[in-house]
Parts: structure tokens; sequence; C-alpha cells
């Protein structure tokens, strides 16, 4: 019976029903479109840091991260990739040599960073890859070739084919230089990243800093970055050796951890603004309704409703509103998300390709919405406008029905 007083309560008011409805499925959809697109946002930064840094997981000489040398360098690698490849959550590793050196021509030189790639391993420089813009990308471990950024190529006056210069330190604290010439130029987008970073096939950096065989470090690529503590929890168990640093991306990329935090901390606070709007809406619906009909609940007291069964009413009223403008919120938001799930969002008009916290940020935005991220939508709103109707079930529970039925 309660539920039924509710239902025809809800519809003697349609008008102000379906505003409280609307708002509800407004600030559902709208909450679900921007967390979905914050995510999907984030997941686009780390995996394109990660591609142009160390992956999920880096597997490196202790010390190394402190103070990076060609003098710190993984001198047996079978071992370890041995134990990588068992892990089921591993896609990919990559035996890696980075450094940092000096680049020059004859048109003077610049400090840059150096990959010692191979090339031949798939998906290796991926991100690379798909921003060629002249030439061709590495075709193997070994060859005097390097690929670099379009920045750096103008300020160094160098083209396809050139001859360059690189000048390192090597592992026995030598001052070394080897002459390479230009395989290939990218432009990724970010100034910063195509003036520094550039992709040098691994036997050749080896060689140059006469590391034999040897690595500074193996990038590990996870199936799901969700899994990364799982991942490197197993991996310092079976990597017992105290020369060997095993660390996620967290530590080897503190700048684009710092704005990923801090990103969703401000998604968090647009996501309470909409809960307050929200719930201010439907604590004004409901406590109108209740003060609309304090003669009607009044005469219902009056005939023997307790004060209780006028507590559930209101409470029954809330609870339907807050599930039909949910349901339809969801139903609206996630047809949004699918379509940005999709075709995305193209910014590229606006903003077009750019850097931020070490990363490349394309122009298109992809929604990502995990389930657990759609069920805690679900709860909270559900929960928040729920509880925006206890005050006013209160309020219309300790009517008086001898006050409420007088005549003004």
């Amino acid at each position: 019976m309660i539920v039924k007083l509710a239902a025809r309560n809800l519809r003697r008011y349609l008008r102000r029903t379906l505003l409280t409805l609307t708002g509800i499925a407004f600030g559902t959809a709208l909450a679900m479109i921007a967390i979905g697109l914050g995510d999907g946002t984030h997941d686009m930064m780390i995996r394109n840091g990660l591609q142009l840094g160390q992956g999920h997981i880096t597997i490196q000489p202790e010390g190394y991260l402190q103070s990076p040398s060609a003098g710190l360098f993984l001198k047996e690698t079978s071992g370890l990739l041995k134990i990588i490849s068992s892990e089921p959550e591993v896609a990919l590793s990559y035996p890696r040599v980075r450094g940092e050196g000096i680049l020059s021509s004859a048109s003077g030189g610049e400090g840059i960073s150096f990959m010692g790639i191979d090339p031949g391993i798939e998906g290796e420089g991926e991100l690379v890859l798909r921003s060629m813009d002249s030439g061709e990308f590495l075709d193997g471990p070994e060859g005097n070739w390097i690929v670099i950024g379009k920045k750096l190529a103008e300020l160094l006056s160098l083209k396809v084919g050139r001859k360059t210069v690189l000048t390192v330190q090597d592992s026995q604290g030598q001052i070394t230089s080897t002459l390479l010439r230009v395989k290939g130029i990218f432009h990724s987008g970010s100034p910063e990243i195509d003036r520094i970073y550039t992709l040098i096939p691994i036997k050749t950096v080896q060689k140059t800093l006469a590391m034999g065989n040897g690595v500074t470090s193996i990038a590990v690529y996870l199936k799901e970055n969700r899994e990364t503590k799982t991942v490197l929890k197993k991996l310092r168990s079976s990597i017992s050796s105290e020369k060997i640093a095993v660390l996620p991306w967290q530590k080897i990329q503190p700048s684009l951890r710092d704005f990923v935090v801090l990103d969703d901390a401000f998604g968090y606070l647009y996501y309470l603004i909409i809960l307050i709007i929200v719930s201010i809406g439907v604590l004004n619906t409901v406590l109108m309704s209740v003060m609309d009909r304090k003669r009607e609940i009044g005469i219902l007291m009056a005939v023997g409703m307790r004060p209780g069964s006028v507590l559930r009413m209101i409470l029954a009223e809330t609870c339907l509103i807050a599930l039909l403008g949910t349901a339809s919120g969801l139903i609206i938001g996630y047809g949004f998300h699918y379509y940005f799930a999709t075709h995305g969002l193209d910014l590229s008009s606006f903003v077009g390709e750019f850097s931020l916290a070490g990363t490349v940020l394309d122009p298109v935005y992809y929604s990502s919405l995990r389930p657990a991220r759609i069920i805690q939508i679900f709860t909270v709103i559900i929960l928040t406008t729920i509880t925006m109707g206890i005050y006013p079930a209160f309020k219309a529970a300790r009517t008086e029905p001898v006050e409420a039925m007088e005549k003004p």
C-alpha cells in the first residue's frame, strides 16, 4: 500500500516529478560522460607515456634511477626475460639501452636522450613508428642508424640520409663518439619530445657504450594497467637479487603519475558539484511536495495512518524518483559513452596534438568506462538522492493532524 500511495502521489504531481527525474537523469548522464572521458584520457596518457618511457614495470640495476650511468647495466638478461614471460599478465617485454649524449652536425650540437631498441620485437617503438614524418623506421638491431624528431632535425639542419655524430660517455667512463646516419624523422606533435627523443639500434648502442650484450633496463608492458601492482609484487618475489630494482611506472615517470592523481582529484570535485546540484533539486522537490500536501497528510494521520507509515511513504516516493531518474541517466549516459568509445571526441580543430607531463595527447579522446565505475555512479547517486528525502520524510511524520487540517 505504501508503494502504491507513493506511485500515485508522483503521478498526481507529474510536472514536478518529471522535472526532478530530468535533473537526476541529466546529472547521472553528465557524471558518466565526464568520468568516461576522464578515464579514457588517463588511459591514453599512460599508454603513450609508457610507450615513450619504460613500460608498466621497469627492471634495471639498483641505483640507476638515482644516478643513471652507462656503467650500471644488466649483464645477463635471459634469466630475467624467462621470469617475465612466465607471468600471464605480461603482454611484451623489451630489453633497452638508455642514455644521454650530444648529437652533432655541421650546424652545431644538441643534448639528446637516446634509446637503443630492437625493432624486430613486435610493438617496439610503436608510438614513433606511427608518427614517422619522412624516411623509414629502424629495421634491425644493428646498423649505424638513428631516428630523430622533427624539431631536432630542424635545429641541426639534418635530413634523411645525412650523417651526424653521437658523443657519449661509455661504461668505462671514457668519452667516445660514433658516426650515425639519419634513417627517419618523426613528428609526435610535441616540440619537447621531437627535440630530445631519439632511437638507435640496440647493438650499435651496446658497441658504442662498450657493454657487450648488456642492457640498462627491461621494459615490461602488461595487458592491463590495473594489473601493475599484482605483477610488480610477483616479479619482486621472483627476482630476489639486491642488485636489481623492479619499479612501477609511477616511480620512473613521477610527473605523469602526479598529473593523473591531480586530474583525478579535479574530476572527483566536478563529480561532487554535480551531486550537490542534483541533491538540492531533489530536496527542494520532496520538501515542496510535503508542504503542499500538509493537509492531506494530516487527514491520513487523523484516519489512522501512523507517523512511521507516513515516513515510509515519503521515502518510497524519494526512492522511486531516485531509481527512475538514475536508470534513465545511465541509459542516456551509456549511449554517449558508447559513441565516444567507438568514434571518439575529436578536438583536433581546437587543440591538435600536444604534450603534457612527458607524454603526447592525441587530438581524439575516447571514453573508457569500466563496470565498476558504472556501479559506483549508480550507487552514489541513489544513496545521495535517498538521503535528501530523509528530512522531508521526518518533517511529514511529525505533522499534527489537527493543525494540518485547520483552514488558513
